[in-house]
């Protein structure tokens, strides 16, 4: 999970400059069409957007692209790539579209086009069920936090402490950092920490698996972020295919049944970006 909350590639796209990659580029629709083939980038080990199952890559982005791409007279191949190369890849051609739960950020804005929102990638704050200390985010002064190591989250409850500091409000007690987000919430079972802070699609995931022993808290962030589909610069004909066909799975509820299979509930997503993007 952790891939999430890194920017994808800013390292190579930075050194060698956004106006390099944007060399004259084929018509990339038609290509894919001669094709028949579209090719999606993605890392897959994501639970439950994208991750390997019996050597083959399942969940919400590839079904959701099982409808998209046949509408478009294409077969769906996704390309499991490294998550820190993924836009330097798109942009050397190895495939033609990034769809893997990529965070819509101010950042990432410059490099590529984004699509239309398609799932909900704000931090929110997970429970324990019985928890009755913690009513809003406020109360999270004194009390000890999980977050994944040099995650989107472990940033967010720096500036949440910045504004309980603000409010004349104690810091936390405690923030306590692990490798992988799993550990974290065992421990928030064991009473080790008293909440988690991380995705709300993935905690929708948590909730789902382990019915009635968490609840979760909004309030951590001021900012909605959401999950795009990435595009090359130069791609807005594409990008704007996926906004129409992603506009219809909305309207027509086969976003929602894809969101209930996978997440447990629905997700609310704007059907145009965000003026304002997190950093």
């Amino acid at each position: 999970m952790r891939r999430r909350t890194l920017l994808a590639g800013s390292g190579a796209i930075g050194a060698l400059g956004l106006s390099s990659l944007l060399t004259a580029q084929a018509d990339t629709m038609s290509d894919v069409k001669k094709r028949g083939t579209l090719m999606i980038g993605c890392e897959a080990a994501y639970v439950p957007y994208e991750s390997f199952k019996d050597g083959k890559i399942v969940g919400y982005d590839p079904d959701i692209m099982s409808v998209i791409a046949p509408r478009l007279g294409v077969t769906p191949h996704f390309i499991d790539t490294a998550w820190a190369g993924i836009i330097p890849s798109l942009y050397a051609g190895k495939f033609d579209v990034i769809v893997s739960a990529m965070t819509m950020t101010k950042e990432r804005a410059e490099k590529v086009l984004f699509s239309m929102p398609y799932a909900d990638a704000s931090n929110v704050i997970l429970l324990r069920a019985g928890e009755t200390r913690i009513k809003t985010a406020d109360d999270l002064s004194g009390k000890i936090i999980g977050v994944q190591l040099g995650s989107a989250a472990a940033g967010i409850i720096k500036t949440f402490a910045a504004k309980l500091k603000a409010k004349g409000l104690p810091d936390y007690a405690g923030v306590k950092q692990y490798d992988h987000y799993p550990e974290a919430y065992q421990d928030l079972l064991n009473e080790r920490v008293d909440a988690v802070v991380n995705s709300k699609s993935t905690l929708l995931v948590v909730m789902r698996d382990a019915p009635g022993k968490f609840k979760i808290l909004p309030g951590i962030s001021d900012i909605t972020a959401y999950f795009g589909m990435a595009f090359r610069k130069t791609d807005a004909d594409l990008r704007d295919f996926f906004n129409v066909q992603l506009a219809a799975m909305k309207k027509d509820g086969t976003l929602d049944k894809l969101q209930i299979k996978w997440f447990g509930s629905t997700m609310q997503t704007p059907d145009t970006n965000p003026s304002v993007l997190p950093s």
